[in-house]
């Protein structure tokens, strides 16, 4: 009998450890939760940084990407790979700024080292966020004082124009007034 229990007990670790070495990979895709962006509330000037938490309960996250659109997905969109810090869990991408203004479109997808994925896309709706034109307090600063400078030149030019064409004075072809005066123009000392 014990040699029974003993065949028993061998046989049941073979096939344990067979079952092992033949266990499916983890299938739990990572987890992707709503991303935050910086500036909330972007102008054209604006770089924006999307940061958003992803984790993986069965492995360990290989990468993130964002897509994105300016053009409500027309012709244009673009991938960027987002660094992922694995103390925080945070992935954290930069769209780049976007100097006309109007709408951005993006969703995020993470991928785990054990070949699974998963994508956040708002549930279709696209996370999105509306960059504001700026009106620029420095083209208008410096067109003004281009205009100043052109107005100060043109008066500058005038005065220039009054002197040069101005006539003669009258004190230099006056008659000399005393005798000293007279022996001076007329070289005699």
């Amino acid at each position: 009998m014990r040699s029974l229990s003993v065949l028993f007990l061998a046989l049941a670790l073979a096939v344990g450890t067979v079952s092992l070495v033949h266990a499916p990979p983890p299938s739990q895709p990572p987890v992707i939760g709503t991303p935050i962006i910086s500036p909330i509330s972007p102008t054209s000037s604006n770089i924006v940084t999307v940061s958003v938490n992803v984790t993986s309960a069965r492995s360990t996250i290989q990468n993130v990407t964002i897509t994105y659109t300016i053009d409500n997905w027309k012709s244009t969109n673009t991938t960027i790979v987002a660094s992922y810090n694995a103390t925080t869990t945070t992935a954290t991408g930069k769209i780049p700024a976007l100097a006309s203004g109007g709408s951005v479109e993006y969703y995020i997808v993470a991928f785990d080292n054990s070949g699974n994925s998963n994508l956040n896309n708002n549930n279709g709706s696209y996370f999105s966020y509306n960059v504001s034109p700026t009106t620029s307090l420095t083209s208008v600063s410096t067109l003004t004082y281009i205009l100043v400078a052109a107005g100060i030149a043109a008066a500058i030019a005038t005065v220039a124009i009054m002197i040069i064409k101005a006539p003669q004075s009258k004190s230099r072809h006056a008659k000399p007034s005393s005798t000293q005066d007279q022996n001076w123009s007329r070289g005699s000392p």
